[in-house]
């Protein structure tokens, strides 16, 4: 399996509760390296942006943030992007991340299907390939992921010097460690095998690995920029179910990094899982039910029952009413709302967003066939969102999660949320004068 770096979970700076502070406190080198990353940041997410606005957001001395964005702009991290006008006073010069300064790639392997997306440090798009990829083999479905990404970017001639890394998406796999095997299935060969080791060896790139349903939240983020959307739970739905948490604008792994598996909540009446394999009732084929929540994974139920699997004949189905589909959906509702009810006690999130490989509107026909839910705590009248909405990216956020890891590991001020399992070697840190990376 990928190295596992965890900067947030033992000793060195900014791991206990005071965060920034002991950052700040326990080393000159390490102040200047957070100010850094936290000025670059900002920019990123903000820009164009002022100095001056810069300082209000982060309240640091203008003498430290034009030292360190006259050294981002010196190294071609950060762009000039205008100046102000009309205003009073000496004109303000925005500054932008430079969209050329590197390149992140996401990719997301679905059972059989392969999405790779590259993007610049502006978050725009420029590449992306949708392909099949036999993953039942994960040492031939690697080789191949690697020609088909070799092939892409010479295609689009982006330069590798330039490319800080691959966020590397899949569903969650067990170890020989664990004392249960919780893979899913189709994906029992991947378990032990050093996929994103051998993909760093075939590319060159550092690997970042995560599971969909995280990769997923992390792109919901990117895209609620607003302050009170920086807790939620992002539930995923592809051919298992998991749900990404994002507490403080960060993404919440566990001790483990798994969690949020709410595809392996045991349900009285609803069978067994993979992990939990009770008996259950009859599904409509007349085999025995899959249990917990993988029982509403999408596409994997929707084959059990006879569905094709394909996007457009969902559609199809929905628009028809057809009896199957109909009958999924009214027992993955009920399903939802006790799922909701769990995660509003235990987390408390601003809201809970639906989204996965399922086609939109089925996601939003599930969302409102959830409702009305269950009382909780989360039912307040002050509250900004509704508990439970459909998610803003949907097919897409994996993908684009993924695309976001590398900016993520490389950029973040925040050190105690820097628990990504991922390849290290040959990773250029964000702090290193002089490199292709901030």
């Amino acid at each position: 399996m990928a190295r596992v770096n965890q900067a947030d979970s033992g000793s060195g700076p900014g791991t206990g509760d005071e965060g920034e502070e002991r950052i700040a406190g326990s080393r000159i080198e390490h102040a200047r390296i957070h100010n850094r990353r936290l000025v670059f940041e900002t920019i990123f997410q903000r820009g164009p942006i002022s100095r001056v606005e810069i300082a209000s957001v982060i309240r640091l001395k203008p003498q430290t943030i034009s030292s360190i964005t006259r050294e981002l702009l010196e190294q071609g991290l950060i762009v000039e992007a205008g100046r102000s006008s009309g205003l009073r006073g000496q004109p303000q010069i925005y500054l932008e991340a430079n969209a050329e300064a590197g390149f992140s790639i996401g990719i997301h392997l679905d059972q059989n299907l392969c999405s790779i997306l590259v993007l610049d440090l502006t978050r725009k798009e420029r590449a992306r390939r949708v392909t099949r990829i036999d993953t039942g083999d994960p040492a031939n479905a690697v080789k191949a992921l690697s020609s088909t990404l070799s092939a892409l970017l010479a295609e689009q001639a982006v330069s590798s010097e330039h490319i800080w890394g691959v966020g590397l998406v899949l569903p969650t796999f067990g170890s020989a460690g664990d004392d249960f095997d919780f893979s899913m299935r189709h994906w029992q060969a991947w378990r032990d095998f050093p996929f994103a080791d051998e993909l760093h060896r075939l590319t060159g790139y550092a690997i970042l690995v995560e599971n969909d349903a995280t990769a997923a939240a992390i792109g919901e983020r990117i895209h609620r920029p607003d302050t009170q959307e920086a807790t939620f739970v992002y539930y995923y739905i592809g051919h298992g179910s998991g749900a990404g948490l994002i507490i403080d604008g960060y993404p919440y792994k566990g001790i483990g990094g798994t969690a949020g598996e709410i595809g392996l909540l045991p349900f009285a009446g609803l069978g067994g899982s993979q992990t939990w394999p009770e008996s259950g009732p009859e599904a409509a084929d007349g085999t025995a039910a899959q249990g917990g929540l993988i029982s509403i994974g999408g596409l994997g139920l929707a084959c059990g029952l006879g569905l094709n699997p394909d996007p457009a004949r969902i559609l199809q189905l929905l628009a028809i009413r057809d009896h199957r589909l109909m009958d999924w959906l009214a027992s993955a509702a009920r399903l939802l709302r006790d799922v909701v009810a769990i995660i509003e006690v235990m987390y408390d999130p601003g809201f809970i967003a639906v989204g996965g490989a399922l086609p939109q509107p089925l996601i939003e026909r599930l969302v409102d066939r959830a409702y009305p839910l269950r009382p909780t705590p989360a039912a307040r009248r002050d509250r900004v969102h509704p508990r439970l909405i459909t998610a803003r990216l949907s097919e897409d956020a994996a993908v684009t999660g993924a695309a976001m890891l590398p900016i993520f590991v490389n950029t973040s001020h925040n050190f105690r949320h820097l628990y990504i399992r991922q390849n290290l070697a040959d990773v250029r840190p964000f702090e290193v004068a002089g490199s292709a990376q901030p």
